[in-house]
């Protein structure tokens, strides 16, 4: 929410679990680098948009009252502002919530059990309004040890009704409600006491037009036919796995581990695992505690005594000093595992002939799903369309393939394979200032 430059393409197939990243999309999810500011207070005259002064919330009974009338409503909005950069879980500054007929801005750094919150953002007879809320529901998943539910994600909807994927709040605001938010707070100070008119007019207007554009985005996708496919994917971002370390896979989302041989993500994976505890323990980041490029390096070339670390470039005399053993323990570890428990290792690499016939279907799969108000980065990436053609291609073993699960099975991945053996023909047509699909039978 803080940071000018455009949303990042996210990987949601992929997810990051490290706080630091999840941090930084959700500010820049937030952020307005187009949308000029305007001071002018008007706001469009929708029946969904609140138009009183924010409350804000500094006590438990002024909490209380606040979630029992959001619960009578029904639905709301939510959003969080914090500081990501310091501590191993981002340190909660405020909470924001709104439905039509309030706003609120909920303390957490005035003593505030949290606790009725998490327990109303885990409510499915309620729902929940976010922007790009993978962060934001993080607290229920720590807190409760159950997910969050009944979540809509304007972002995720904004990908079914042929708007951009990813798409920053301000130009999803004044796409779908004319409302034109301010410039983003650059670096704000959340933590601050007590917060700045400026600082509590953004907060407000993060989900004061929330509500007003779920309804328009509901809509639309009623009409698209693309509501179930909306709530699948929602549903599947409050996924508790996703909010979690994982011992066993959380090395994969280290920058290079994919092209690591078995016995080097071993290394990797075992060293990971010591990374995340050393940084819970001095409540940092991990990335920020030891950077990626510095593990992969481990990885590749494994140190097998302390005396060696010193040439490893880019670790922290610090973070040798006080946890060379256990560097070197860890790897020993890894080099002598039985082959049996070592990663799988690497894909093979396509032949050049498979990867040009991959990359061409990847652009067949792009123009399909824009002619269905899909944006293709929802959808699959280039690598999901490269599994996806090896697995159809192929003897079909092993666990499907993106494409060919949940809601985009039904909306492209079956199509895709009809349309790869030739049994189906796609056309293509620029009809009422948009891309539209026809889908027919035997060419």
């Amino acid at each position: 929410m803080d940071s000018n430059a455009p949303p990042p393409p996210r990987d949601r197939h992929r997810p990051n679990f490290r706080a630091q990243h999840r941090a930084r999309s959700h500010e820049s999810a937030h952020a307005d680098g187009v949308v000029s500011a305007d001071d002018s207070g008007v706001r469009p005259d929708l029946p969904l948009i609140c138009r009183g002064e924010a409350q804000v919330v500094t006590t438990d009974d002024q909490l209380r009252q606040l979630l029992a009338e959001l619960r009578a409503d029904g639905s709301f909005a939510y959003d969080t502002e914090f500081i990501g950069e310091l501590t191993y879980y981002p340190q909660l500054c405020v909470v924001q919530v709104a439905s039509h007929q309030r706003i609120g801005l909920i303390d957490p750094l005035a003593g505030i059990d949290l606790r009725p919150l998490w327990e109303l953002l885990a409510d499915p007879s309620v729902e929940k309004i976010v922007h790009a809320g993978e962060q934001d529901i993080e607290p229920v998943v720590r807190h409760l040890n159950r997910p969050a539910a009944n979540v809509f994600d304007t972002q995720i909807a904004a990908g079914l009704i042929g708007l951009p994927y990813p798409v920053s709040l301000s130009k999803l605001v004044v796409e779908l409600t004319g409302a034109k938010l301010g410039k983003g707070l650059t670096f704000s100070h959340w933590d601050q006491r007590p917060l700045s008119s400026i600082q509590l007019r953004y907060a407000a207007d993060d989900v004061r037009y929330l509500p007003a554009a779920r309804a328009e985005m509901g809509r639309r996708l009623d009409k698209l036919g693309h509501a179930a496919w909306a709530g699948e994917e929602c549903t599947a971002m409050c996924d508790t796995s996703l909010y979690r370390f994982d011992p066993e896979t959380s090395y994969l989302r280290v920058r290079g581990a994919a092209s690591l041989p078995p016995r080097n993500q071993a290394v990797l994976r075992e060293l990971t695992n010591w990374r995340d505890a050393a940084a819970r323990k001095h409540d940092v980041p991990p990335r920020s505690f030891l950077k990626d490029e510095v593990l992969t390096d481990l990885a590749k070339n494994p140190v097998k005594s302390v005396d060696k670390l010193a040439r490893v470039r880019g670790l922290p005399r610090p973070v040798e000093h006080e946890y060379g053993n256990e560097i070197v323990e860890a790897t020993s570890r890894a080099m002598s595992m039985p082959a049996p428990n070592l990663p799988s290792g690497r894909e093979p690499e396509p032949t050049a002939t498979e990867k040009f016939r991959s990359d061409a279907l990847f652009a067949a799969a792009q123009c399909i799903c824009a002619g269905l108000s899909l944006d293709p980065s929802l959808v699959a990436s280039r690598q999901d369309v490269g599994d996806f053609y090896r697995h159809v291609t192929g003897d079909g073993a092993g666990e499907p393939p993106l494409l060919l699960r949940g809601w985009r099975r039904e909306a492209v991945g079956e199509m895709l394979t009809e349309f790869l053996a030739g049994k189906r023909k796609v056309g293509l047509e620029w009809a009422d200032e948009a891309l539209r699909a026809t889908v027919g039978g035997r060419p």
